[in-house]
């Protein structure tokens, strides 16, 4: 391709490549004052801040949970095995202490009692006729009326005939004692929560027939542990939560036996003044506290932040020198390490080397990082103190 004017061709070429030099240079200072005034202009991250202060222990709280029982309970039968004649009580009845509940049949008994009384007349009779025989012997001795052989066989006669009446009479007695075993009796007062046999069953030695259980004098039963444990003095008077209601108890024995799996110590209550209807079978709970002496801060639990092998820590803010600053930033986050020596239900006690006063993040710690610029949220602050 031949050129006609090369002059004019070298002309438009410099004129082209110092307008493209121009805009390239007015596009990139464009782009340079646009980051500058978006950096000037952006908005600083706001951050939600809470005032700690220096305290000199917290409370350890425990809650243990147990179970309202019966003083006592038992499974009655005879002490004698029998064919069940009656049973006076039914389930839900309320009995008092001595009153009959069931009876055996005691025809057999009763026959061989009968049997028996005869055989105690006879041997009054044969004892008595001994006697007067033997007065005899004794009024004709001297005169030679009886001999001595005789005198001492009316002796031994009126003891033989002692002896049996004895014999009879302790046989009457044996018989009474097995008749009163056909006999139950309400050994206390309590309600009737079971019965396990009826009227013609033949009952063996101790089979259960009713199960009592006493009502009137309740006993709380509540396993403890922890570092409270060694705090609770027989004696002393606890609070106990039963169905949001609060009854006092007085704490009666510690159970010298820890058990293996829960490795609780048993803790017996007794309730004073029980409501009406505290029944066994209820669930309790205790609260127990003991103030731990200790300096710390209580901080909220979302505050903490989680570092490398399981370290924690949280943020603090820092104020910036108004001179170093020319974007809305008021404060810089700086981190600082925690030790955590007990935890509520919201917030935790740490160790740490904040000063008093000293203003922690609270809440978005996620999406700051120690040296950045922030601004704190407007609003009254608040300190935060324990709560359970």
């Amino acid at each position: 391709m031949s050129v006609k004017h090369p002059r004019l061709l070298i002309t438009v070429l410099l004129t082209a490549t110092v307008l493209l030099g121009a805009a390239a240079a007015n596009l990139q200072g464009g782009s340079v004052k646009s980051v500058q005034s978006t950096s000037a202009s952006a908005v600083v991250l706001p951050v939600e801040t809470r005032v700690v202060s220096l305290q000199q222990g917290y409370d350890l709280e425990r809650r243990f949970s147990g179970q309202v029982q019966a003083r006592r309970q038992t499974e009655l039968g005879f002490e004698r095995g029998g064919r069940l004649s009656q049973v006076m009580i039914d389930e839900g009845d309320h009995v008092v202490a001595g009153q009959l509940l069931a009876e055996l049949d005691t025809q057999r008994l009763k026959a061989q009692r009968a049997e028996l009384n005869a055989a105690r007349a006879e041997a009054e009779a044969r004892l008595a006729l001994a006697k007067i025989t033997l007065q005899r012997f004794q009024g004709v001795i001297d005169k030679g009326g009886v001999s001595r052989q005789g005198l001492d066989e009316a002796r031994e006669t009126e003891r033989a005939a002692r002896a049996a009446l004895s014999l009879a009479v302790q046989r009457i007695a044996t018989v009474e004692v097995e008749l009163n075993k056909t006999r139950l009796t309400a050994p206390f007062a309590a309600t009737v929560i079971s019965r396990s046999a009826d009227e013609g069953q033949v009952l063996e030695t101790g089979q259960p027939v009713l199960t009592l259980l006493e009502q009137s004098n309740p006993e709380i039963r509540i396993g403890i542990a922890g570092r409270t444990l060694p705090y609770l003095k027989a004696g002393d008077i606890y609070a106990i939560d039963w169905r949001g209601q609060s009854v006092d108890a007085r704490l009666r024995a510690l159970l010298p036996l820890r058990a293996a799996t829960a490795r609780t110590v048993e803790a017996l209550f007794d309730p004073i003044d029980p409501p009406s209807t505290m029944i066994p079978g209820d669930m309790v709970t205790i609260t127990l506290q003991k103030r731990i002496p200790a300096e710390g801060f209580w901080v909220p639990l979302g505050a903490l932040n989680e570092g490398e092998r399981g370290l924690w820590s949280l943020y603090v803010t820092e104020r910036l020198e108004l001179a170093t600053t020319n974007t809305t930033a008021t404060h810089r986050i700086a981190r600082r390490s925690v030790e955590i020596l007990n935890q509520s239900a919201n917030n935790v006690f740490v160790k740490t080397s904040l000063a008093p006063g000293e203003q922690i993040v609270v809440g978005g710690t996620h999406r700051i990082v120690p040296g950045q610029a922030v601004r704190l949220k407007t609003g009254p602050l608040t300190r935060v103190e324990q709560t359970q």
